[in-house]
């Protein structure tokens, strides 16, 4: 083989231009992507592998010189197709998507290896928003099928989520935002230091962690969502004279739901009074309850999952 070796300062992607063989030397971080290795990858003696492609940690890597090789002040790497084998050498980290190459796949001499056998539902062309590299960003409305991101720090929104989703993280770094009602996200990572945000009307679930330090912050249930009547609206249609009055208030000393038992973010009490108002407010006592009933948003009849949100429907209809 002839050695067509090539220096870069900065990241490098591999896109099909480079004759294959083709070695990647010393880079920082290298992310491949899905069916982008036409033939074998090998990574040698990297620090950390991550991965959802088979792997063999032990098999020697028995290729001869490469065809192209790439070295110089290299940072980090982008596999995203390469008609043929693949070897990358030295790198810090490396992160591999499921079914990045078609032939095998071997690791000699890695230090760290997370590997998974697990593979996303859709192709990344699928997916509402698919995004490589570094840095990126993007937003979608109304999605149907997630999120697909290799790379790192990655900032993606979406909003109006009203299908389940999957989110297929690939790398470090990522925040991911997604809002919503009546939706499940599935969530697979790929690395370390992501963070997948959801809004309180959808749940999330981590169906893979390859890796560590990743974090799904799910926003609590909102308990004024639950209050039909409140203490002040209680007692401003109350008006003048004795009335008995009922309402609702949130509570923060229960983690779970005294009604249904289940771990609750909002718990409300219902409270009845019976007294004498003047002017809004009760001068005078008669009877109020002191064991209130208490009620979540998993038990809350005012809990109604509907398709769309009260200021949804009255965008409709202006």
């Amino acid at each position: 083989m002839t050695d067509d070796t090539t220096t870069y300062d900065g990241d490098v992607t591999l896109n099909g231009s480079e004759r294959p063989p083709v070695e990647l030397l010393d880079p920082a971080d290298v992310f491949v992507t899905t069916n982008s290795v036409g033939g074998d990858f090998a990574v040698r003696n990297a620090e950390y592998v991550f991965t959802h492609q088979s792997i063999d940690v032990e098999r020697p890597d028995e290729r001869g010189d490469a065809e192209t090789t790439i070295g110089g002040s290299l940072e980090d790497g982008y596999v995203e197709q390469v008609d043929g084998d693949v070897v990358v050498t030295d790198a810090e980290d490396v992160f591999v998507a499921a079914e990045a190459a078609e032939g095998e796949f071997s690791a000699p001499g890695a230090e760290n290896v997370y590997a998974d056998d697990v593979s996303p539902t859709a192709s990344p062309e699928e997916y509402d928003v698919s995004t490589v590299g570094w840095r990126q960003s993007a937003t979608a409305t109304d999605p149907t099928t997630g999120v697909y991101a290799v790379g790192m720090d990655h900032e993606i929104e979406l909003t109006k989520a009203r299908r389940n989703l999957e989110l297929y993280l690939v790398g470090h770094g990522h925040d991911v935002r997604v809002e919503g009602r009546d939706a499940d996200v599935t969530v697979h990572f790929v690395g370390y230091d992501n963070t997948v945000r959801v809004g309180p009307y959808l749940s999330a679930d981590v169906a893979s962690e390859t890796g560590f330090d990743n974090e799904i912050d799910a926003a609590p249930y909102p308990a004024e969502d639950l209050v039909e009547m409140s203490r002040s609206e209680a007692y401003s249609n109350a008006g003048f004279g004795r009335r008995k009055v009922t309402f609702q208030e949130p509570t923060d000393d229960e983690e779970w739901c005294p009604n249904c038992g289940q771990a609750a973010d909002a718990v409300i009490e219902r409270h009845q009074m019976e007294a004498f108002f003047l002017f809004g407010y009760p001068v005078w006592t008669y009877d109020r309850s002191t064991n209130p009933a208490c009620e979540c948003e998993h038990c809350s009849p005012n809990a109604v999952h509907a398709e769309l949100s009260p200021e949804e429907r009255r965008s409709v209809l202006d």
